[in-house]
Parts: C-alpha cells; sequence; structure tokens
C-alpha cells in the first residue's frame, strides 16, 4: 500500500469517527431535568399471619379435619359407593377379555416364529445348465425303444 493511500485512508476515518462521536453523544444523552425520583419505595403490609396464605391453610386444615371424622369409614355400604359399583365392570368380564389377549398374543407370536424360523427350500443349481438339453429324444441310438407294453390308450 503506498504511502499517500494510507494517509487518505487515515484521513477519511478520522472524519468519519468525529461525525460518529458527535452523534453518538447526541443519541447518548439523557436529560435529568425532570423532577421526577426514581426511588419510590413502595411498602406492602407487613407480612404474617394474617395473609391469604395462612388463611387458605387453615381453612384446608379444618376441611380435611372434618371430612376425616364424619366420612364413612371403609366397610360401610355407602350411596357413592354403591353408584360407583353399577358402573364398574365385573372381574369375570375383565379374566375374559385378558384371557382372549393371551391367545390372540399367543397366536401372533407363533406366527412370527413360523416365519423367523421359515427357509427357503432347497435348489440344485447347475453348473452348466445346458446338459438338461442332452436328453434329446432325436439323440437316441437305434434299437434302443423305451418299453411300451403296460400303458394303454385313451379313447376319447
Amino acid at each position: 500500500m503506498s504511502l499517500a493511500r494510507a494517509s487518505l485512508l487515515l484521513r477519511q476515518k478520522h472524519a468519519v469517527g468525529s461525525v460518529s462521536l458527535i452523534q453518538r453523544r447526541f443519541a447518548s444523552h439523557d436529560s435529568h431535568a425532570h423532577d421526577e425520583h426514581h426511588d419510590d419505595t413502595h411498602y406492602s403490609r407487613e407480612a404474617g399471619f394474617s395473609t391469604p396464605f395462612w388463611r387458605n391453610t387453615v381453612l384446608l386444615s379444618l376441611l380435611a379435619v372434618g371430612f376425616y371424622k364424619w366420612a364413612p369409614s371403609p366397610n360401610q355400604d355407602v350411596y357413592l359407593t354403591r353408584w360407583l359399583a353399577q358402573y364398574m365392570t365385573p372381574s369375570e368380564i375383565w379374566a375374559a377379555i385378558n384371557e382372549k389377549h393371551l391367545l390372540l398374543s399367543q397366536r401372533a407370536s407363533d406366527n412370527i416364529i413360523l416365519q423367523a424360523d421359515a427357509k427357503r427350500p432347497n435348489v440344485h443349481r447347475y453348473r452348466y445348465p445346458q446338459i438338461l438339453d442332452t436328453g434329446s429324444p432325436h439323440l437316441q441310438p437305434v434299437g434302443r425303444v423305451a418299453d411300451m407294453s403296460s400303458t394303454t390308450v385313451r379313447s376319447g
């Protein structure tokens, strides 16, 4: 890089830098002329046992104690228990469903095992399959005839 070009770049950078510095000063200036104070303290009331959290805790505790004291015992036949029992599925039906599912799962696993163990039939691959063409009836020597005594002619 030539000396003249370097000095030109240096002058341009200095000129651009001074303009941006001035603009930056104007943009970042914040006026504090207003009389609003930023240290306003807003205190809430003092936390104690009169807050909604403690009130709800005490009410829920009383509700739990009352339910435990006046709730029916497990061996009593209550209307709610009878109503729930009416809509429940009997255990015999669930046993039948489970047994059917077991049989279907077993059948499916047997099919999977059968398919996984299946093998293709053995195939003898000839190295020279054209050897099968040597049995042509035209290549039989004279006098060699098949025994046709046990064959019968069909009339059609």
